[in-house]
């Protein structure tokens, strides 16, 4: 009887583990600097970002954007209605998008002579990966962990059932819930609550904090508040979700907010309460790297506890963004090649896509204050931007936090059109040690919303010209 062989093993310099924004990017860079490079991805390049993340749901936010210019094309002058939304038109343009860049990273990894591998990674020392599916054996000088994150589902009785979803399975419906209770009033929860209201959904979103978006500054959460007020989206602040049951073909969502009893009935329940490591089956604990709630634990340099073993992206519980990820997966790879590079989180943007964009990057006012900086506030309304009133988009604002004394820029957050291109004004303004006087004597364009930002630094000083 003929010996079965034995699993091959290949070479590489780098494999990286994970298809996602940290791994492509990652393995990009390393071919390069000229390393042999290989992805094993277990699904699809792109990761959670791309398949089922940021690229799907900006898709069906530029879509809810033109329902909504629609309904306000009066105030313009133009006389048209919106007649209805064909979701399955609106879901069918998302997946075109989606496949296009997917098919977009596959090219690239290709161009760049990046090895991709469909298979089911397993850690099995620091030089050696295995394809679970197929038992081959990769032999390789460095491993790159990134392997993302997925949706957090809390212990709450009743979170089941096909209409309890996450946002993997709300983009993947094909009919519009005609309602919706969203559980977590956090960035993905004010997004899905925004763009399903703009196609027609009843929606509520319950959050247990006493603010949307708890992580960014307040002013943008109590605006997003207000903007939802105003859209008709119902919130409740402060709300503990107690139990969710079928009621009457509904899903019934009953939660306790001040020592009170309420419910809110809807087709749908979206739970949008976090995310969890990815790490699950890799490995990881058995070759020594060190964990913590499933987040593998890197330096600043990406490095892991074991040497020739680094890590990217969400897995690491750092940043949780695609573009932190980006950043991530580089400096990584660049420490693998010898280049002293570490991951610099003091700017990093954050942007939440509503019907009026909030945006924000550095240190918010409190965390200024909790930091020991006497801080200098400037703030400037959209009311004074000539710009935003000729766009029929207005309502917003831009707050700049900085230090009283050097008046270096701490933080900039934003509500308004183009904030999520504007932040990145803000970005560079913190990652360069930027001072207001140093934007006061930056020319900005006319007219432009960007002049806002400009506006609230003069705010700070004391001498706002348009407020």
């Amino acid at each position: 009887m003929r010996k079965e062989a034995e699993p091959m093993e290949k070479k590489y310099d780098l494999i990286v583990i994970g298809g996602g924004p940290a791994g492509y990017v990652a393995a990009i860079r390393a071919a390069q600097l000229g390393m042999r490079a290989a992805v094993m991805e277990r699904e699809h390049l792109g990761g959670t970002c791309l398949n089922i993340g940021c690229i799907p749901t900006k898709t069906l936010f530029q879509s809810a954007e033109v329902a909504n210019t629609v309904r306000a094309s009066g105030k313009y002058g133009i006389q048209s209605q919106l007649n209805g939304v064909d979701y399955p038109a609106v879901v069918a343009r998302k997946d075109g998008v989606v496949k296009q860049l997917v098919g977009g990273v596959g090219f690239l990894l290709k161009k760049n002579k990046v090895d991709v591998i469909l298979g089911e990674a397993k850690i099995l020392s620091a030089g050696k990966v295995k394809d679970s599916r197929s038992g081959v054996v990769y032999e390789t000088k460095n491993i790159l962990i990134a392997t993302g994150s997925s949706n957090a589902v809390p212990p709450i009785p009743g979170l089941q059932g096909e209409r309890v979803i996450d946002s993997t399975k709300l983009l993947a419906l094909t009919t519009m819930p005609k309602s919706l209770a969203v559980i977590g009033g956090g960035v993905i929860g004010c997004e899905f609550a925004s763009i399903l209201h703009a196609f027609g959904c009843h929606v509520t979103v319950v959050e247990m904090l006493p603010r949307l978006l708890g992580n960014m500054d307040a002013s943008l959460a109590d605006a997003t508040a207000k903007q939802f007020a105003k859209e008709g989206i119902r919130v409740e602040l402060g709300a503990r979700v107690k139990s969710v049951e079928d009621k009457d073909g509904q899903k019934l969502l009953r939660y306790e907010k001040g020592g009170v009893e309420g419910q809110v009935s809807a087709e749908y329940v979206l739970v949008s309460a976090g995310r969890k490591a990815n790490s699950v089956g890799l490995g990881c604990e058995d070759v020594g790297i060190r964990m913590v709630k499933g987040f593998v634990q890197v330096d600043g340099h990406m490095r892991t506890s074991v040497p020739g073993i680094y890590a990217a992206g969400d897995i690491t519980g750092e940043g949780m963004l695609a573009h932190t990820a980006f950043e991530g997966g580089t400096v990584a790879v660049e420490n693998m090649a010898g280049i002293d590079r570490t991951l610099d989180l003091k700017a990093v943007p954050k942007v939440v896509f509503v019907d009026n964009e909030v945006a924000s990057v550095g240190m918010t006012e409190e965390e200024a204050k909790a930091a020991g900086y006497d801080v200098l506030v400037g703030v400037f309304q959209l009311t004074g931007n000539g710009k935003s009133l000729a766009m029929g988009k207005n309502e917003g604002f831009v707050k700049v936090v900085s230090e009283k004394k050097e008046h270096a820029i701490l933080g900039l957050h934003m509500e308004g059109p183009c904030a999520s291109e504007l932040v990145t004004v803000g970005t560079q303004c913190i990652a360069s040690e930027l001072t207001l006087e140093d934007v006061e004597q930056t020319i900005y364009p006319h007219p432009a919303v960007a002049e806002s930002i400009r506006e609230a630094c003069l705010s700070a000083l004391g001498r706002a010209i348009h407020a």
